[in-house]
């Protein structure tokens, strides 16, 4: 009875539709139909294993069970019918433990434990905690692999966690979880060099470290050297020498002073010198590469490289190697550009949404920071306190709607322009169960009860057109 917390021991499922902030974003009407689709399947599901459902917010949902092995069984019947045509990729979490529930709110240390397994599934898995493990291991029909002991925020001490193996369920890459930062995750999770894939170096040189070895060391040409001018740098070493054994004999002095003057100069050009044409000059073949390879003509009958998963994988991996050159020389706005390029071989990067995040907050364009740093969260970011730390997201932090935006799951909280003085006497301006008027719409679509034609008719009514 709502206002009275009910306590007790259940399986406890939540439910959540992966990218279903940026889909809203690009294509509303799919995002709502998909998210129909999700409900519509889940309560057909929990229905026939005895779950009740205590919550819907947004894509997610909420869920308890009597028994372990229904909660697992009704979330793999789940996954196998979302994928489905149309397909709706889902995360499940699964954990054991004491929940409090009024009708309303819901709370506790069980509750928390699952809210945290669920981010960290794999789209169209099952994730489930140790606890409910031991309650499936000895059903053979339901498989399980142990994928880690994560680190889940709030939870002390490390969490086993275990990926359903049976049915078709999506299982997970193995991972590292020890704590890295986006930006050297990103690094690492890139290919790495093939000389048969491209004829190019894979690291660049620096003009800062060229520009202070040839303000100190520059008489023995060690700057030439660092350059791969070898010719140029054993030349140097020899002048360097014969002046020094002119001066021993009180000749020449002149020779040396020169050498010096000249490497000071060289040392300052290197410091002024822009970084595309520093790149141009010593690290052909670093950023250059990228326009050839897109310019590169194809020949009639072959098949590009980068048509391939792992031509594509590579390129992808060479536009994020450049967007981190960009970015850590300061040109935000280049490495934004790769950063999006990059996009196109791998939407669903975590990391790379990540850090167009930071380009844009840097660029104070608050809303493709925030669209990208939901989509980030959305595919699986989990270093929340990289969130917090991160400098180039100070300013985006600082806003007034940052905290909502946080405690709106990392969404960014809809907000009505120009307002009307009587806008929250008239109730016609905003109804909140529009949405879900819409979903029992397409479910009545679905099932074949209306038409198209009356869908779009019922639809345009409820939004006001």
């Amino acid at each position: 009875m709502e206002g009275k917390f009910k306590r007790q021991l259940a399986a406890i499922v939540f439910t959540d539709i992966v990218g279903y902030t940026h889909l809203m974003h690009i294509n509303e009407e799919r995002a709502l139909l998909l998210r129909s689709r999700h409900r519509s399947i889940l309560l057909a599901q929990h229905e026939k294993y005895g779950g009740e459902v205590l919550q819907f917010f947004g894509d997610g949902t909420l869920s308890i069970f009597h028994s372990s092995v229904n909660a697992v069984e009704c979330a793999v019947e789940m996954q196998i019918e979302y994928k489905k045509d149309p397909e709706v990729p889902v995360r499940i979490g699964i954990h054991v433990g004491d929940i409090s529930y009024d009708g309303t709110d819901a709370f506790g240390d069980g509750l928390n434990v699952a809210a945290r397994i669920e981010p960290v599934c794999e789209p169209g898995g099952v994730y489930i905690s140790e606890r409910v493990f031991e309650d499936i291991r000895n059903h053979a029909w339901l498989q399980a692999m142990h994928v880690g002991n994560y680190q889940l925020k709030n939870i002390a001490g490390d969490t086993p966690l275990y990926a359903i193996s049976s049915k078709g369920m999506a299982l997970p890459v193995v991972r590292n979880q020890t704590y890295t930062s986006p930006q050297a995750k990103a690094i690492q999770s890139q290919p790495a060099y093939n000389p048969t894939m491209d004829n190019t170096v894979q690291f660049g040189k620096s003009k800062v470290v060229a520009g202070i070895l040839a303000l100190t060391l520059g008489m023995w040409g060690a700057h030439r050297f660092y350059l791969d001018k070898k010719v140029l740098g054993v030349a140097n070493f020899i002048a360097f020498f014969i002046s020094l054994m002119a001066i021993t004999e009180g000749r020449f002095p002149w020779f040396m002073v020169a050498l010096a003057i000249l490497s000071f100069i060289e040392g300052i050009l290197f410091f002024v010198m822009p970084q595309a044409e520093f790149n141009a000059r010593y690290n052909k073949g670093v950023i250059a590469p990228q326009q050839q390879r897109r310019q590169e003509p194809v020949k009639s009958g072959t098949k590009k490289s980068g048509d391939t998963p792992q031509g594509r994988k590579a390129r992808g991996g060479y536009l994020i190697k450049d967007a981190f050159i960009a970015y850590k020389s300061g040109d935000y706005n280049q490495a934004r550009k790769y950063f999006e390029d990059a996009l196109q071989y791998d939407y669903n990067d975590p990391q790379t949404h990540f850090m167009l995040a930071c380009c844009y907050s840097l660029a104070k364009d608050n809303k493709q920071s925030y669209f990208h740093l939901a989509s980030a969260v959305d595919f699986g970011f989990q270093e929340f306190e990289e969130i917090y730390h991160n400098e180039a997201l100070t300013w985006l932090r600082s806003l007034p709607d940052f905290e909502a935006f946080v405690q709106n799951g990392y969404r960014q909280v809809a907000h009505l322009n120009s307002p009307q003085p009587d806008l929250l006497e008239d109730k016609s301006y905003y109804d909140p169960t529009v949405l879900d008027k819409i979903g029992d719409l397409g479910e009545l679509l679905e099932r074949g009860v209306i038409s198209k034609d009356d869908f779009e008719l019922q639809k345009k009514s409820l939004l006001g057109y």
